[in-house]
């Protein structure tokens, strides 16, 4: 039966309705009955509580003050339902909520949001933080990014990254030395890039077996390198291209637009760039002169884990990327912390004096005698983690959690902040920094809280989107932390804030302030120099 017959009949229907008034009001009560049923049965209605938004828009536009949003959601408890723009979001403000949602569902909350832009042009889907878990794109799409996180474990496992000590112990004598001979290094711009040049030059050595020097060619790397953070960082701001919410443009030819062209001329240029740097480690390793770096063991396992030219390119150069930016980062938190704490910076130089001395600089090996300073580090990264909002991960089902229903598709926004801040599992001061709560009374590192995963708090992810590189990124924290206090007393020149901070889109860092760098001792900078000479 065609439509033409189905509406006629329904308009011979609702023409006799009214000469069987009992009939009519059967059929209506009915259609009542029948949608309260069907409103009443809706899973709908039992979403987790949440701020109400703007019709259309949802929550989008609150999200623009993140930091006054996010302690306005808290109050509504651990998961907190809020619509963007159309996206289901839950928000969790608690690690019991993460790792039940996260962790312990892991098969179905590890996928992600699509970036149009950023990582299917840009990357050619081989950006692999951006890359989805599951056949949402393309076929074989998870077998795609499971060989791209296999060979970045591959490269960082902890066997792995032993290969890469003497590499964070040379950068942290470098950066050492650098701000030793800076006379500017006391004010923001002047330390900060420092450690800037410190981590894109570790992350260079880890990733490519080339750290920076000072040369021409390598000044031109990482400028390259970091004209590609800021390309991918502006594409992936929501709101930078209408296709991300309208994909039915992505089907417009590129002579036609100009944002899809230059994406598409972008990824043949990073890629290229990236190319060029895999051919320069393989020419190396010809002649024997390419130290274990992550590349190299991607060109020696190449048959072993069946990765294409691209997926290598791709997956060394997301290695950096991520790597450098939450490192250098980092480091800026701990300087603060350090220099804002007096009393907590002697004791950890008390630490390294009686178990290093003053006659060689820190080694990453020395890091069992020095509970301590790995307490500092992890507090650091507990009290501030680098990537407060994380990158959002995605159901591929519907979920019910603890009567409350989860949409199929929804983003899970983990409020970090909050979780590494709960009074549960840190005590009624979790607010404040404070190393000891990792120690116990011996001074000896104690069992870290349930679902911290050994690492005593959440900031380095959840699931199946853990951070692959945090042995090498606790290892190279620790190394510099301990290098700086070995060679500093660390004092702040000024006013400071400890509560504040800079968004810079994914990560943060803190409010400017300026800090002085003295000497311990004189003999350190010849000591840190003759290391250096002699490898």
């Amino acid at each position: 039966m065609d439509a033409t017959l189905l509406f006629s009949a329904w308009q011979r229907f609702l023409l006799v309705l009214p000469s069987y008034p009992l009939f009519s009001a059967v059929v209506c009560l009915l259609t009542i009955v029948s949608l309260a049923q069907r409103y009443l049965s809706s899973p709908w209605r039992r979403l987790p509580p949440g701020p109400r938004g703007y019709p259309l828009l949802g929550s989008a536009l609150a999200l623009r003050h993140k930091q006054r949003f996010l302690a306005r959601c808290m109050a509504f408890g651990d998961v907190v339902y809020v619509n963007v723009a159309g996206q289901s979001t839950l928000i969790i403000n608690s690690p019991r909520a993460a790792a039940d949602l996260l962790d312990r569902h892991a098969a179905i909350s590890s996928s992600r949001l699509r970036y149009i832009v950023a990582h299917e042009l840009i990357s050619g889907s081989h950006f692999m933080v951006m890359e989805g878990h599951t056949d949402r794109y393309f076929a074989l799409c998870i077998l795609h990014w499971r060989r791209m996180r296999r060979a970045m474990h591959e490269g960082f496992r902890p066997v792995a990254a032993v290969n890469y000590h003497v590499m964070e112990e040379e950068e942290a004598a470098r950066l050492a030395l650098a701000l030793a001979g800076d006379a500017q290094a006391s004010t923001p711009g002047a330390y900060v890039r420092h450690y800037a040049h410190y981590a894109s030059s570790l992350l260079l050595a880890i990733t490519y077996g080339r750290p920076l020097r000072d040369t021409d060619a390598d000044r031109a790397t990482a400028a390259t390198l970091d004209g590609i953070i800021w390309h991918l960082e502006r594409t992936m701001a929501p709101g930078s291209h209408l296709v991300e919410f309208f994909p039915w443009l992505l089907a417009i030819p590129a002579r036609f637009a100009k944002w899809k062209r230059e994406a598409l001329e972008g990824h043949k240029r990073i890629t290229r760039f990236y190319d060029g740097l895999i051919d320069d480690v393989k020419r190396r390793m010809a002649i024997g002169e390419a130290p274990p770096c992550l590349v190299r063991s991607l060109v020696e396992e190449k048959q072993h884990l069946g990765m294409s030219v691209d997926e290598t390119a791709w997956t060394a150069g997301t290695a950096y990327t991520v790597g450098s930016e939450t490192q250098a980062g980092t480091l800026e938190w701990i300087t603060l912390v350090l220099a804002a704490h007096p009393t907590v910076q002697r004791r950890a130089q008390a630490a390294l004096d009686a178990v290093v001395g003053h006659a060689r600089a820190p080694r990453v090996r020395d890091r069992a005698q020095l509970p301590y300073i790995t307490a500092v580090v992890r507090e650091a990264l507990r009290w501030r983690p680098p990537v407060p909002l994380g990158v959002p991960h995605v159901s591929d089902e519907d979920v019910w959690y603890e009567g409350m229903f989860i949409p199929k598709g929804t983003a899970y926004i983990v409020n970090m902040q909050a979780c590494n801040a709960d009074p549960d599992l840190y005590g009624m001061d979790a607010a404040r920094f404070n190393p000891d709560r990792y120690l116990d009374e011996k001074g000896q590192l104690k069992p870290s809280p349930p679902d911290t995963k050994d690492e005593g708090h959440i900031s380095y992810g959840f699931g199946r989107r853990s951070c692959v590189g945090k042995h090498v990124a606790n290892d190279s924290l620790f190394v510099a932390t301990a290098t700086l206090l070995w060679a500093f007393d660390l004092s702040t020149v000024g006013p400071f804030d400890l509560d504040t901070y800079v968004d810079k889109g994914v990560t943060t860092v803190p409010k400017p302030f300026s800090c002085k760098f003295v000497s311990r001792f004189t003999e350190a900078t010849a000591i840190l120099t003759g290391e250096l000479e002699a490898q």
